[in-house]
């Protein structure tokens, strides 16, 4: 299934202010020597930009960089998602659906790659979204497992403010759901 989505849109915990670190001037190659790294293990992979070849093995892939390539005609075979994100977008509408798009994929035992240029800030914050909803931990648990998994994470603090947001809006649902049950007819 080929997806058209174009829309726009050292240990250290997810709250600490710090500087963002540009992708070009890092060798990305060195932060993912090995490839593509197994981050959850219902098969979810957290990269940098990847090749074409690099892309083959998986089933579904989800690009959450503006300025990566779209690489869904070469790979016609894999289901691909691109999500214009720049370090400073509102990422909070795509978030439902990116995370559904996620799941979906880990319930029929696909393997699944998500990305942004560096695999560092972006595509670090979807996966940590997919955590908090997917598996109900807060954020900072959360960020806690994927940093855990991928040490060199680095999410943008504007997006570390969104997951807040997520975190508030995801225990919203989850007390009115909660409340609803309660309710005796």
């Amino acid at each position: 299934m080929l997806a058209t989505d174009e829309r726009s849109t050292d240990k250290e915990s997810p709250n600490e202010d710090r500087e963002f670190v540009s992708c070009s001037s890092l060798d990305v190659r060195r932060i993912y020597p090995k490839g593509p790294l197994l981050v959850l293990p219902e098969k979810i992979y957290l990269y940098s930009e990847p090749t074409v070849k690099e892309l083959l093995p998986f089933d579904v892939v989800v690009n959450v960089a503006e300025e990566a390539n779209d690489l869904r005609m070469q790979v016609p075979a894999v289901e691909y998602h691109h999500y214009r994100w720049e370090h400073d977008s509102q990422i909070a509408l795509d978030l439902p659906s990116l995370t559904s798009i996620i799941h979906a994929a880990t319930t029929k035992r696909e393997k699944i790659l998500i990305h942004c240029q560096c695999g560092l800030s972006r595509s670090a914050t979807l996966i940590i979204a997919y955590i908090m909803k997917y598996h109900n931990l807060s954020l900072r648990h959360s960020y806690d497992l994927l940093k855990s998994r991928a040490d060199k994470i680095n999410p943008s603090i504007g997006l570390i403010f969104q997951l807040m947001e997520w975190e508030v809006a995801l225990n919203a649902k989850t007390n009115v759901q909660a409340n609803s049950y309660r309710k005796v007819p």
